[in-house]
């Protein structure tokens, strides 16, 4: 129990968020993903999103779309394969909760600007979400500074860490149904 929760306090760290018991071990990302999405999205509620995403988030989209979720997918601008955070603007509307964004492709490598995405979700009281699978421990992530609300990733590529393990951190503004319940 001591190990966990020193490993808990070093990932609250890795990330800057601002408590370490909003750090959530799961099996690997696409359960961080699945738990997320799956934990906060209701029949109705409206989700934006882009093309550009693994399909540890297309597929539950997917899923929760059949159960009465919507869903609209943004295409990147042009070739340079970036998300315009005016597009994401945009896109919003009254029903919108959730904006979730891959923070980089594993497919083309681009970095999408998710500092802006979170401006934009922050302003307009919407939860963000972001897929760091490909970029954490890569790139720097600080959950505070980029307002993101839902931040998944790995635990065994850049972070160096065991595979079959995974970090989901819930920040304060969402509260997730659990999809399990149990031991200790």
């Amino acid at each position: 129990a001591k190990i966990i929760e020193e490993v808990r306090l070093l990932a609250a760290r890795f990330i800057n968020a601002p408590d370490k018991d909003r750090v959530v071990f799961t099996y690997n990302c696409t359960d961080s993903l699945n738990t997320g999405l799956k934990g906060l999205l209701k029949p109705g509620d409206y989700v934006i999103t882009s093309s550009l995403e693994h399909n540890s988030v297309m597929r539950p989209l997917r899923k929760l779309e059949q159960q009465g979720v919507k869903v609209s997918k943004l295409s990147p601008d042009s070739n340079d394969d970036f998300i315009s955070p005016q597009d994401v603007e945009k896109a919003i509307t009254g029903e919108t909760k959730l904006v979730v964004m891959t923070h980089a492709s594993n497919v083309t490598g681009v970095v999408q600007p998710i500092e802006e995405y979170g401006a934009i979700t922050r302003r307009r009281n919407i939860i963000f979400m972001v897929d760091a699978a490909q970029t954490a421990g890569k790139y720097p992530l600080d959950v505070q500074d980029t307002n993101i609300d839902l931040l998944a990733f790995s635990g065994h590529k850049g972070t160096f860490g065991p595979s079959g393990t995974g970090i989901l951190y819930v920040g304060e503004r969402v509260n997730l149904n659990s999809l399990r319940e149990g031991g200790t």
